[in-house]
């Protein structure tokens, strides 16, 4: 099975452009990660626009992308190497993402992945018919709004924005002296976070995530990922994904940005999926671009091992280096920490494809997995 270039250069944009919206979960509190008012002192106009520039281009878009590949992914491991290799693949991570997410950063998808991952192998749906993925996947994105949805109407029809508590300074200096402190508290944290996590994950992550993964081996198998949509569907899911997130930017500026809205509202994630899908058909039909391969496909093949990274080094940044960083910094001076850190992944990513075929991580992973030799796995996918 020959590797399609085109999911490696879709699979770098999402890991790399993930970190534009991670960047404010590792320097800021969890429960201000994503929000622009969270303290009494009212945000800048620069902030605020910048707040919208994400709501509209960012949020969720990417995270997204990777969904839809992660699912791809899983269901091409699954037809060359086996379901019992893919099972083995998918406890190691999970084991990954309960190390991740409980000793580093409370952040983490890996564990959430894998379990949705296990979930999707269990119920057999990697057999399913590409019209059969489709209504699953429509199904389960359903099921998945559900939660979003009352808890839309709670915040829109009731009084709940205006006792919505802002962060005071005694509250914000408390923060700042847990996650920047010693570090037995701030796993206690992460533990405490990740049972909520639990509880969400039930409830509508589960769902939502089992809908992009099955939407993604869905495009697979129509051979969508060889073409793309038309210019003019790009264009049609660009805009309506631009009106969708528009309304989302005026309910919160309405609302005085105190609710996140972009992370609640159903037709807000819509619109990620909607814009998602447009840049990946962006970059299917650029896929013959030296430019574009050259930066691009060799962080999708080191996806894993960027992403670990990425929390390696701006959780020791904002905690360890530079502690007077965190929940000081603006939006800017975030961004701008964010795309050096995504300069370096890429030079990074360049130099070290150059001598190596995968990333230390994805060696790790495949080895502990216990991945069959070419000829086992052709012999195992016959018996299937």
């Amino acid at each position: 099975m020959q590797r399609m270039q085109q999911l490696d250069m879709i699979r770098g944009l999402a890991v790399l452009a993930l970190l534009l919206m991670n960047i404010f979960a590792f320097a800021f509190p969890p429960d201000y990660a994503h929000s622009l008012q969270w303290t009494e002192i009212a945000p800048s106009s620069t902030d605020t626009l910048l707040y919208n520039i994400q709501t509209l281009f960012i949020k969720g878009r990417f995270i997204s992308l990777f969904s839809i590949l992660f699912g791809v992914g899983l269901y091409l491991i699954a037809e060359k190497y086996g379901a019992d290799y893919l099972k083995r693949r998918l406890y190691w991570l999970l084991l990954l993402g309960l190390i991740h997410g409980w000793l580093i950063w409370f952040g983490d998808v890996l564990l959430w992945y894998a379990l949705t991952g296990l979930f999707l192998l269990k119920r057999g749906y990697f057999q399913l018919t590409a019209a059969e993925l489709w209504r699953k996947a429509i199904r389960f994105f359903c099921i998945g709004m559900i939660f979003p949805t009352l808890i839309s109407l709670m915040y829109l029809f009731s009084a709940v924005a205006r006792e919505v508590e802002l962060a005071n300074a005694e509250m914000v200096a408390q923060q700042i002296a847990i996650w920047t402190g010693s570090y037995l508290p701030q796993v206690i944290e992460n533990l405490q976070l990740s049972a909520f996590m639990a509880l969400a994950f039930v409830l509508g992550i589960l769902w939502y995530t089992s809908a992009l993964m099955l939407l993604g081996i869905a495009l697979y198998k129509t051979h969508w990922f060889e073409l793309g949509y038309n210019t003019k569907q790009i264009a049609l899911l660009f805009c309506g994904s631009l009106l969708l997130s528009g309304t989302v930017i005026w309910l919160d500026s309405i609302s005085h940005y105190m609710l996140t809205l972009s992370g609640i509202l159903p037709w807000a994630y819509i619109a990620e999926v909607m814009m998602a899908l447009s840049f990946a058909s962006l970059l299917i039909k650029f896929r013959h671009s030296p430019g574009l391969q050259q930066c691009l496909a060799p962080c999708g093949r080191l996806a894993l091992t960027l992403y670990l990274s990425q929390t390696l080094v701006m959780v020791l940044l904002f905690r360890v280096i530079k502690p007077d960083w965190f929940a000081t910094l603006d939006r800017l001076q975030l961004l701008s920490i964010a795309i050096m850190m995504i300069g370096a992944q890429l030079l990074f990513s360049q130099l070290y494809t150059r001598y190596f075929q995968q990333g230390p991580m994805e060696w790790l992973w495949r080895r502990l997995s216990k991945r069959p030799e070419p000829d086992q796995a052709k012999a195992l996918h016959s018996n299937q």
